[in-house]
């Protein structure tokens, strides 16, 4: 594909192998590191054509509340900027000190989540800075809606104290999944 770029916080980068593709990463800078989530989803489908793509993150929409960065490409009500062949959902959040946002998780449907940088309550456990927990039907958190409160924050490279987190949502497929919680 060719395709070379430097994405800076809250952004994503999405790329479908398909059919096959070359890929690498790399840090080019010399004095800052290079911090990132990668998260492999396998794709609804077996033999898409390869695709790539960027989309920037906006602080502002991200600030007290859920911004929607990725959806299904057969979600045609979404909003997101990132389209993949899977039914989930990827939100991120950055919340000040005591802040509580909610999701809904319909019936049958799970989620994930993973504090990138601060604490967070998430119902009634609280995750730590890179810990993560899956949420299923199963687990006594999920009530049809989580609540996630910032406990703890810490300064991030944009000069605000913040909890950030990621929350991917999708179906409850039963026996899937980390099976460790």
């Amino acid at each position: 594909m060719g395709t070379k770029e430097s994405l800076g916080r809250g952004s994503v980068q999405f790329m479908t192998a398909g059919t096959g593709v070359r890929h690498s990463e790399h840090n080019l800078s010399q004095d800052k590191p290079l911090r990132f989530i990668q998260t492999w989803i396998t794709p609804s489908r077996n033999n898409l054509p390869p695709n790539y793509g960027s989309s920037v993150g906006d602080e502002k929409m991200r600030w007290n509340q859920w911004q929607h960065l990725v959806s299904s490409v057969d979600n045609k009500d979404s909003k997101a900027t990132v389209q993949i062949n899977q039914d989930c959902n990827i939100y991120s959040a950055e919340l000040e000190l005591s802040k509580t946002i909610t999701i809904p998780v319909s019936e049958g449907r799970m989620a994930y989540i993973i504090a990138l940088e601060g604490s967070v309550k998430v119902n009634d456990v609280v995750i730590e800075r890179h810990d993560a927990a899956e949420i299923t039907p199963s687990s006594s958190t999920v009530t049809g809606a989580i609540d996630v409160t910032a406990v703890a924050v810490e300064k991030a490279e944009h000069g605000k104290e913040v909890a950030h987190v990621l929350l991917f949502e999708m179906q409850n497929v039963p026996g899937a999944g980390r099976g460790d919680l």
